[in-house]
């Protein structure tokens, strides 16, 4: 799982990781495939689900919509308004001239203020942390133990791709890649827009089953409606390509605030309840009563979204001033006060269909994902407006992927796309700039200049990446200077129309690049300007060109006739010929970006950040140990106290003694041993295992020791088995009599100490030390083992080999027959005799 898709989401994060069988949802702990994207800070930070458990208690600490705040000024008018309904307490951090945001928290018993960059990068590190668990506890070689939110653990993914919204700026995009790199992630390949992820998991999965043609370019609405904004994209999909025909946002639009009107609804009425109760204050004013406000908002919008549903029952316990609040709202009651909302739907769709001279008609498929699209009133909106078939399922809109996965899968996609770790088709998309970006120079304004593509709006500036441009994409400007001169990017004005805030308290700038040329006189210099595949602009190169005269010497001559023929005057007369050269020369420049961070706060922040995890993983693990000895005490008073399964194993006088000590250590445990160290919580519970152990050990003995005496016997009972069938085996005849003897003593001598143990051990108390233990029984095993064993494995010795002479005589003898002709005479001489015999005494008788 080296290689990851992350969808850092406001409400939620996701993470998928691509493998040889695909695209998989990484599920944490708790087996949930959706991680709360929150931080939290304390003694110790805690992220994704265990940052929510104590989100509420530790609302002045647990850090959330990093989103929303990331890269943005302080006093920049979104920011403001973001930050007007958070719990925590936002800080501004000078920086290059602007003030970016930091938070302020209270950790390890210390205020302490951290970039929200940071923050963000602390949470993309534990959805790493996440995928190298999984990856270690599915692997067989390797413990779940291992420490593997380390960056440099070999389980961590090496190749990421994130996805963010479409409407980032440049300066949100590169504090999201620093973020990153101050929590030691380096291994981003793209950040890669929401809606261009969904487009590739939605076109590589109909790509497969072959639904796309070169001939009709198939055109699908993408609309992604999550907690916090409300994009609508328009592609176009050939086999192999997509093409991004128009994306359109409407930034404040979310499920939250569908969540804040029906909270809005509870305040005002519980107020109207308890309105002289209450003491002048309002609910929504107090942060814990607005978080809980908030949460049941929420889950009475998941109970009315599914179509049918009439009613939604909301109960509040101790709510404010030990308070409570029950209500019913109605379905008619919500869709009538979230119909501001609803209206605000149709701007983008008409607006994305105008830039992409389309129809609604003309559109192949409305996908949509994220989760406010569960909302029934707003599916019918976009179903009416769109013309969709009403009577379908869900209202004509298609579901073909999973509402809170697609970002995430097509992410991972991209990630194998990309990483030399795969060996993926290649897959070609077509981006989408969202704001045009203006490049402007100084100097006089009859200096000519060349550029690239681009529409120029003034003598000394042009728009080189217009709205709706591919990246990545380098373009170039050609400028006459001598020495320093400066180069920038910006945004143009007409950004403000796509919905880019050019406020006083924004910097409209992207970069300056300043740039050295020669002096003395006016040189020729390229600037090489590029937008790489994360959507930032940066300098790609600069080049100083300039044309040389090159003399060329005549052609050699064929050959020496010719040379010959040639008269020596009019060689006199040619001149050799002038060739134009082109000479580039590299410049030196420098980048200065606005609300950059500087090499030392980039240090300090890393500093920082290793610090705090070397306390998360000291606090950890004397966490762990703690919770061991908490457990081992109860464990041992339930098994020996209480008279449980250990309790036979131990004298009485042991017993009073352990749980005197077990009472001891308790105590200190929740009095001053509330705050002790590691290894004073490891010498506890060591003392306390000097009375345990031994009573755990009887016990163990005591449940395994029939196991390992049959294992005894069964050996025993071979070895005799095999004694018994040597003794009358031919194959065992090699075998001596004094090995089979040797045998025999051995397995006496192992079986009269087996019983002469099981004797002892049948008259000794439960609570005594064992007559014989588990370890001696298999001792005694491998004994008769090495006796036994080699004997009987011993191989029968070979038949003695014919020497050679012997061999040869023998085959000399059957190839002649000279032995054959003797043994035969031999044999025909004693016959002859014998019937010399016979014949005397057959003429005698």
């Amino acid at each position: 799982m080296s290689v990851v898709g992350l969808d850092f989401g406001s409400l939620n994060t996701v993470i998928a990781a691509a493998g040889r069988g695909g695209v998989d949802v990484v599920l944490n702990g708790n087996s949930n495939r959706l991680n709360p994207n929150m931080v939290g800070f304390d003694q110790s930070r805690v992220m994704g689900e265990v940052a929510s458990s104590t989100a509420t208690s530790n609302y002045k600490n647990t850090i959330k919509n990093m989103k929303r705040l990331i890269g943005l000024t302080f006093d920049d008018p979104r920011a403001q308004a973001e930050m007007e309904g958070l719990a925590f307490k936002c800080v501004p951090i000078q920086r290059a001239g602007y003030k970016s945001i930091g938070v302020e928290v209270r950790s390890n018993d210390e205020d302490k203020v951290i970039p929200i960059e940071a923050v963000a990068g602390m949470m993309v590190k534990h959805m790493g942390g996440i995928v190298a668990q999984k990856t270690s506890e599915s692997s067989n070689n390797m413990s779940s133990k291992v420490p593997t939110t380390s960056v440099s653990h070999p389980l961590y993914p090496q190749d990421w791709v994130v996805a963010v919204p479409g409407y980032y700026t440049d300066a949100q995009k590169r504090a999201f890649l620093t973020g990153c790199e101050v929590a030691g992630i380096k291994g981003i390949l793209r950040l890669i827009h929401e809606t261009t992820a969904t487009a590739l998991a939605y076109g590589i999965f109909k790509d497969i089953r072959k639904e796309f043609t070169t001939e009709n370019p198939t055109n699908i609405m993408f609309l992604d409606i999550g907690a916090t904004a409300f994009s609508v994209s328009i592609v176009t999909f050939e086999p192999g390509k997509l093409i991004v025909k128009s994306t359109q946002y409407d930034t404040d639009l979310g499920g939250r605030d569908f969540d804040l009107v029906i909270a809005q609804w509870l305040a005002d009425s519980f107020e109207e309840k308890y309105k002289n109760k209450l003491g002048g204050k309002k609910p929504m004013d107090q942060p814990k009563v607005r978080i809980k406000l908030l949460i049941a908002a929420e889950k009475a919008k998941k109970t009315l979204s599914p179509a049918g549903v009439r009613e939604a029952r909301i109960n509040l316990e101790c709510l404010m001033n030990d308070l409570d609040f029950n209500i019913k709202l109605e379905a008619p009651k919500f869709e009538k006060m979230v119909q501001p909302l609803l209206d605000r739907l149709i701007a983008p769709l008409q607006r994305a269909l105008d830039e992409a001279k389309l129809t609604p008609d003309q559109l192949s498929s409305v996908e949509i994902v994220g989760g406010a699209t569960r909302v029934s009133c707003l599916k019918r909106t976009l179903s009416t407006y769109l013309k969709l078939d009403m009577n379908a399922t869900n209202y004509g809109l298609s579901t073909t992927m999973n509402a809170d996965e697609a970002v995430a899968r097509g992410a991972a996609l991209q990630s194998a796309i990309l990483s030399p770790r795969f060996r993926v088709a290649p897959y070609e998309i077509t981006e989408y700039q969202p704001y045009p970006v203006l490049i402007s120079w100084d100097g006089d304004d009859h200096t000519p200049a060349e550029s690239g593509e681009g529409e120029s709006s003034g003598v000394n500036s042009v728009i080189m990446f217009d709205r709706a441009s591919s990246f990545p994409l380098v373009r170039r400007v050609t400028l006459k200077r001598q020495g320093e001169f400066q180069v920038i990017a910006s945004y143009d004005q007409v950004a403000e129309e796509y919905g880019l805030l050019l406020h006083s308290s924004v910097p409209s700038n992207i970069a300056a690049f300043k740039i050295k040329a020669p002096t003395g006189c006016e040189n020729k210099v390229r600037v090489n300007i590029k937008q790489d595949i994360h959507g930032i602009i940066t300098l790609s190169s600069v080049q100083m060109v300039e044309e040389i005269d090159e003399e060329e010497t005549p052609a050699t001559p064929a050959s020496d006739e010719k040379q010959e023929e040639t008269p020596k005057e009019d060689a006199k007369k040619e001149e050799p010929e002038k060739k134009k050269k082109i000479k580039k020369t590299n410049l030196d420049y420098v980048i200065v970006r606005p609300m950059e961070w500087t090499k030392a706060e980039f240090d300090a922040a890393y500093e920082a950040e290793v610090e705090m995890e070397n306390h998360d993983r000291v606090v950890k693990e004397t966490s762990d140990m703690r919770n061991e000895l908490e457990s081992y005490i109860y464990g041992m008073r339930d098994k020996i106290i209480s008279a449980s399964h250990l309790a036979p194993y131990c004298t009485d006088d042991e017993k009073t003694s352990f749980s005197e000590n077990l009472g001891k250590t308790e105590n200190w445990l929740y009095e001053d041993g509330f705050d002790a160290v590691k290894s004073v919580y490891a010498q506890k519970l060591q003392e306390l295992k000097t009375y345990g152990d031994p009573v755990q050990s009887r016990f163990f003995q005591a449940q395994h020791r029939p196991n390992a005496i049959s294992v005894l016997q069964r050996s025993i009972e071979k070895y005799k088995n095999w004694l018994n069938s040597a003794a009358n085996e031919e194959k065992y005849a090699h075998i001596t009599d004094d090995e089979k003897l040797k045998c025999h003593g051995k397995c006496d001598e192992i079986s009269s100490w087996m019983y002469e143990m099981l004797d002892k051990q049948g008259v000794a108390p439960t609570y005594a030390e064992p007559a014989v233990t588990i370890a001696q029984i298999q001792e005694k095993n491998k004994e008769i083992s090495d006796v036994v064993n080699p004997i009987m494995m011993k191989p029968a010795p070979k038949p003695k080999p014919v020497p050679p002479a012997e061999e040869k005589k023998k085959e000399e003898s059957n190839a002649e027959g000279p032995m054959e002709t003797d043994d035969t005479s031999e044999k025909k001489s004693e016959p002859m005799e014998t019937n010399n015999a016979s014949e005397k005494m057959d003429t005698t008788s």
